[in-house]
């Protein structure tokens, strides 16, 4: 009962700081990399079977296996979902993650463009556009095929 208690906390813990909702069936990547920072924390945190571990979230402990073996190495080299593991377990966080605000993925650079003023935002907004003056875009041609188009602004 102790295991089942704690891994509901995981649970809601790696929800809230990830955005995603891992009790659901959704296959798309953000909820299934969520799904494994789950595990891997509660693999380290707790002494439950796989098969507790991931009945905890609707999946069986072959599912846990699976992810142990090609999702942890992943997300082992994702900051973000690596800064969450180490506040988890109180450790200390790599800079520059991008972080959860409000359900909402938002780099360090974003919060920051975010505090600015309404005039500041105007001048922050016109000095991108001349950066954005001469850029290659990547896209994809009539035959699917993917090609650089040079997009002139202003």
């Amino acid at each position: 009962m102790e295991n089942k208690k704690q891994l509901e906390d995981i649970v809601k813990f790696v929800s809230i700081r990830t955005g995603a909702n891992i009790l659901t069936k959704s296959r798309q990547t953000n909820v299934t990399d969520a799904r494994a920072l789950y595990y891997k924390i509660a693999l380290r945190d707790t002494r439950a079977s796989m098969n507790v571990i991931g009945e905890a979230v609707g999946r069986s402990h072959a599912t846990v296996i699976h992810t142990r073996n090609n999702v942890f190495p992943l997300i082992e080299n994702d900051m973000f979902y690596m800064n969450i593991f180490r506040e988890y377990f109180g450790l200390e966080l790599e800079k520059e993650a991008i972080r959860v605000v409000d359900n909402e993925i938002l780099t360090e650079n974003e919060k920051a463009y975010r505090k600015l003023s309404a005039e500041d935002m105007i001048i922050y907004d016109e000095r991108a556009l001349l950066v954005l003056k001469s850029f290659a875009w990547k896209k994809k041609d009539d035959n699917r095929k993917e090609v650089f188009e040079i997009i002139n602004i202003g």
